[in-house]
């Protein structure tokens, strides 16, 4: 974890996208108070990993902007979410959304 002291604004504001951050909020409203810790770890988790992936976001816009096309070397790859999905149907279908 960085040594930034993180708060539910913090989190909040560190969020890419409204439709994220309004995830994250219902989350964190609608968890059992004894639940709470592994919510806030999960998104402070995804906001530092999301933090580390910037500057080389911002690389790769840069070479498409000055050469048109993504550098020969990147290779795109997909996060197989599979898993979550799977998860989340399962606890919508019981109940626990």
């Amino acid at each position: 974890m960085s040594e930034q002291t993180w708060t539910i604004d913090a989190i909040a504001h560190a969020l890419p996208h409204p439709v994220t951050r309004q995830k994250f909020l219902a989350e964190i409203n609608l968890a059992p108070v004894d639940q709470l810790p592994t919510v806030v770890d999960k998104w402070v988790r995804f906001v530092e990993q999301w933090e580390a992936g910037r500057d080389h976001v911002e690389r790769l816009r840069d070479h498409f902007k000055e050469h048109g096309q993504l550098p020969a070397a990147y290779e795109a790859t997909l996060v197989d979410v599979t898993e979550k999905v799977l998860e989340e149907a399962e606890r919508i279908r019981r109940g626990a959304a």
